[in-house]
């Protein structure tokens, strides 16, 4: 699915793992202030978010609660490759998942296996994870040119939120070719921003220890959410991020960066197939 398809639906769906408030209230959130039409999908693995009421009941008293129709779907299946297949039959680019987390990794790296079959943005929400309504997008970029991808889908949900971007270059201070390409692509997505009338700030860090940038920027943006770029490798594909991401995995502090999001609760993972996760 390009990723400069405007959005025209959002899908959830929640796993029996986690609490369901959280994700709940992100789709609920998204579907009215983009005024797009909400659906849930009840998988094998996921919660009956009607507790047992009769289906017409449960969205008669879900509109009434949250002024807002439901489309209620139950299809049988795992939960992850379920919803996947859902949202691209419905031609869905924009699913919020509430669930357990599959894989561990830095700003959701360990997930991209996870959502590798989706074809569609992602707002990931897992069992540590609490629901933000955003001030701030933060932007990081490095030096892949794949990094531009997010920028249409950014900036529609910063229109739908009415959130400001904080555009983040981080490149590694004795790779010149590096500072190049993030300079060059910090000012196209500034600009690419400033053309939407969003608020953007820009800010570019030449820096061996990224991870802990991009945290330090996220403690100093309250409420924010945090895009990232998703591959196969975890984060970011080239320059000190990845080097760095593949750092932080080795030395085992997996555990220390969840203990920080769940503390913190100031920001919100937000992830695109191809461009953030």
């Amino acid at each position: 699915m390009p990723m400069d398809k405007k959005t025209t639906r959002i899908l959830f769906s929640i796993d029996n793992k986690v609490a369901n408030q959280d994700a709940l209230d992100a789709a609920i959130y998204l579907s009215k202030k983009s005024n797009l039409t909400l659906t849930y999908v009840e998988t094998s693995d996921s919660k009956d978010i009607t507790n047992g009421q009769d289906l017409l009941g449960f969205q008669t008293e879900f509109k009434r609660k949250y002024f807002k129709d439901l489309e209620y779907i139950k299809q049988a299946g795992p939960f992850w490759k379920t919803l996947a297949t859902v949202a691209q039959e419905r031609d869905c680019n924009m699913v919020v998942v509430g669930a357990e987390v599959v894989k561990s990794g830095l700003f959701g790296g360990g997930m991209s296996d996870t959502v590798d079959a989706f074809n569609s943005a992602i707002l990931y929400l897992n069992n540590t994870t609490k629901w933000v309504e955003p001030k701030v997008i933060l932007m990081p970029l490095d030096g892949n040119s794949e990094t531009r991808q997010k920028f249409y889908r950014i900036s529609e949900w910063a229109q739908f939120t009415r959130s400001s971007i904080h555009v983040l270059g981080v490149s590694h201070p004795s790779d010149k070719e590096d500072q190049r390409y993030v300079h060059t692509y910090s000012l196209q997505g500034q600009a690419y921003m400033e053309e939407r009338r969003i608020k953007t700030a820009l800010e570019e860090v030449h820096s061996k220890d990224c991870t802990a940038v991009i945290l330090e920027r996220t403690q100093s943006s309250s409420p924010c959410w945090v895009s990232a770029v998703s591959n196969t490798e975890g984060v970011f594909k080239t320059s000190s991020v990845s080097k760095d991401m593949r750092k932080v995995a080795s030395s085992n502090t997996n555990r220390a960066v969840q203990g920080n999001f769940r503390n913190g609760r100031r920001r919100l993972l937000i992830t695109f197939k191809l461009i953030l996760l």
